[in-house]
């Protein structure tokens, strides 16, 4: 199993990058075999996302794809003199400058230095001047300098690192574009484009991302957050007819007592008094879980729209905290905030053998390791037992210290799950995990008998972890455990040897 040593890691990149970034290729296994679960888990977001996907389209929406990136001034045009509220929200892009990098004799030297010979200044010369004016892509660079050069890709890195140290004292350059922070802004430029050729109604959705600079990330806030949202332009449109629509596609999220209040300040883009937020009671309480208006005529001749527009849009997190009962939209979204719980079955099947056995012979000799303690377990020493023999390797099970039994009372122990803990028992009770003490031993055993070359001993005495079993968790069912103040509780005497030794 290999297990990187970061800081170590860390360390050496820092004091020589290029030299640990070679070395540390050798840390990677090789030929290796990972068996993937039959069946993944989707995130609970995405499955809603497709959930509206599938509700809107049977509606009788057509789905779209907006711009993501647009500029400040269509932020303006949509909301007028509110517009600078608005853009307080937004993400403005920046751009890292091309800078001029000259060719100087130190320089040359130094990319000689590094290279071992002497370099094509000519072709040197080039490669920058095309990438100063934007010819080459930024990753491309390092590859353009292989070729140009003929030098390899580490020697590429540390010319680049090395020589032109003002690539990496770049300061962004602020722009005019900006992050879509509402939908809304986008759908003008897909509903002028089409106005002249669409059949009426026009219905619309996107289910996509908004990026808002909130000031912090918590519970109930996340700078990337997405919505399911869609317009009707029609010249007959209107809100009362928008909010039929509305209350219709709520009813298919589930959501079957809707309300609607006018908002007292409406958004520059809406016509006054045509604004309203929504409400769905869900056990008892009423939530507000969407936005709905018609678009103020103003905003719709800023980008040249002749017709009435209905729009409204769901909150995917909003309406994903509801459905899945989420006090903290972070641990819903995102794994390092821990996702949605396990169960006892998921940790009964997330326990792993540390080693084990690679082919059916290997299994086999666990299975007989297993199966002679569990026949010889009170046999008093001393004492041995052939477990496993065949033309390359013999197995056996001792016990050399007088008057003891061959395994200990822990031996047999099985392995299981009910309520979050992890126990042994006797007998299997709870969820069973399949595994007993002596099968997760038996099977270490057995991966180091299969190939042996040499004799060895495997004893076990004490269990104080999974690891003394050979068994192991992932790194977030542990947390889980730890998270939810449960415990991992194996322990106790097994008190087994067992030796291997190869064939004559």
């Amino acid at each position: 199993m290999t297990v990187f040593d970061i800081s170590s890691i860390r360390q050496q990149a820092k004091d020589e990058f290029i030299t640990t970034w070679l070395s540390a290729a050798n840390l990677l296994p090789h030929s290796t075999t990972v068996t993937l679960p039959e069946q993944g888990r989707p995130h609970p977001l995405r499955e809603l996302m497709q959930r509206s996907r599938e509700i809107l389209l049977a509606r009788g929406f057509d789905e779209a794809e907006n711009r993501t990136i647009l500029p400040a001034s269509d932020v303006t045009k949509e909301y007028g003199p509110e517009a600078l509220v608005i853009l307080d929200r937004a993400f403005y892009l920046a751009e890292l400058p091309r800078p001029e990098i000259g060719v100087s004799a130190q320089r040359i030297q130094h990319v000689e230095k590094i290279v071992g010979r002497a370099v094509d200044v000519e072709q040197l010369q080039v490669v920058l001047r095309c990438y100063k004016r934007g010819d080459i892509e930024a990753d491309d660079l390092t590859e353009m300098l292989m070729t140009g050069l003929g030098i390899t890709d580490d020697q590429a890195t540390e010319v680049i690192h090395k020589v032109f140290p003002e690539l990496y004292n770049l300061k962004p350059v602020p722009t005019d574009r900006t992050l879509r922070s509402h939908m809304s802004a986008t759908w003008f430029h897909t509903l002028a484009a089409m106005q002249d050729r669409a059949q009426y109604p026009l219905a619309l959705f996107a289910v996509g991302p908004r990026y808002r600079n909130e000031q912090r990330e918590d519970a109930h806030h996340l700078r990337v957050h997405h919505s399911a949202s869609m317009v009707v332009m029609d010249p007959e449109m209107s809100l009362e007819a928008g909010r039929a629509i509305a209350a219709d596609v709520l009813r298919d999220y589930g959501f079957e007592d809707v309300r609607f209040e006018t908002k007292s300040a409406t958004s520059k883009y809406y016509a006054p008094g045509h604004e309203e937020e929504v409400f769905v009671k869900y056990r008892g309480d009423w939530l507000e879980l969407a936005d709905i208006g018609m678009y103020s005529p103003i905003a719709l001749a800023n980008f040249d729209i002749r017709y009435p527009v209905f729009n409204a849009g769901f909150g995917i997190e909003r309406m994903a905290m509801i459905l899945n009962e989420a006090e903290d939209i972070r641990k819903l979204v995102f794994p390092q905030f821990s996702i949605a719980d396990f169960s006892d079955e998921d940790l009964a099947q997330s326990l792993s053998y540390i080693s084990a056995p690679k082919t059916e012979r290997g299994l086999k000799i666990a299975k007989g390791i297993e199966g002679s303690a569990k026949k010889h377990k009170d046999e008093l020493s001393p004492c041995e037992f052939i477990a496993f023999k065949d033309n390359k390797v013999e197995v056996k099970l001792v016990e050399r210290e007088e008057g003891k039994k061959l395994l200990g009372p822990a031996g047999l122990n099985e392995i299981c799950v009910g309520d979050g803990t992890i126990y042994s028992d006797l007998e299997p009770s709870g969820v069973y995990t399949g595994i007993n003490y002596m099968r997760g031993i038996a099977m270490a055993a057995a991966a180091m008998a299969e190939d042996a070359t040499e004799p060895g001993q495997l004893q076990v005495k004490m269990i104080r972890h999974l690891s003394d079993l050979n068994l192991e968790l992932p790194d977030a069912v542990r947390q889980h455990i730890e998270r939810q103040q449960k415990k991992i509780g194996v322990g106790g005497a097994v008190f087994v040897t067992i030796e291997v030794r190869p064939a004559e």
